[in-house]
């Protein structure tokens, strides 16, 4: 009787390391960026934008429902006039921690939305290619950020997942003398995970 017992929450204990188990999985996105950058500098405010695309690579692990990934980013450069006639550009590319909830779908096993969170640290440039001046005029700064989103995916085959997902993202922001610039992002990705 006491053998059985043992047995029994040996059996228990192994089910249960089983069914939390850590998996460690690898995602590669790419993406579809809407770039602002706000600038300001005493009274005076003014905005560029772009459309550009970027990708990503993040690596985590997920426990049961939840994943924990630390993700690279790079975007291309976005490209725009201020006051109507001079040229601009921005740069923007960083690391995010992010953490998701995979939502469970009743019978649906192939279906797998999900939200996220993350902070991240960017470094940023912005570059104004020609002034009354004729001169090129440079400003980089680093700074944190944070990110907010959803998303879902779609299991392939038992280890792969194409996802697509939405994010809204806070980059930081550069700060020279009076003036600083805001940079955020709307993104739109499509990305292969696979858990190993």
């Amino acid at each position: 009787m006491k053998k059985l017992l043992l047995l029994s929450a040996v059996a228990l204990i192994a089910t249960g390391a089983s069914a939390t188990e850590i998996k460690p999985y690898i995602e590669g996105k790419i993406s579809h960026n809407w770039l602002k950058a706000d600038y300001k500098e005493d009274g005076f405010k003014e905005k560029f934008k772009d459309n550009v695309f970027g990708g990503s690579l993040e690596v985590g692990a997920k426990l049961d429902q939840f994943r924990v990934g630390l993700e690279g980013y790079y975007n291309d450069k976005m490209e725009d006039k201020i006051i109507g006639i001079l040229p601009v550009e921005g740069e923007t590319k960083g690391f995010f921690l992010n953490g998701y909830w995979d939502i469970p779908l009743p019978d649906v096993k192939q279906v797998k939305p999900y939200i996220g969170a993350g902070i991240g640290y960017s470094w940023l440039k912005e570059t104004l290619k020609e002034t009354p001046f004729n001169d090129k005029v440079s400003i980089k700064d680093k700074d944190w950020g944070w990110q907010i989103g959803a998303g879902v995916g779609y299991a392939l085959t038992e280890k792969v997942d194409l996802t697509l997902g939405y994010r809204y993202e806070n980059l930081g922001k550069i700060k020279d003398y009076d003036s600083k610039t805001d940079f955020t992002n709307h993104k739109v990705s499509l990305g292969l995970r696979y858990t190993f």
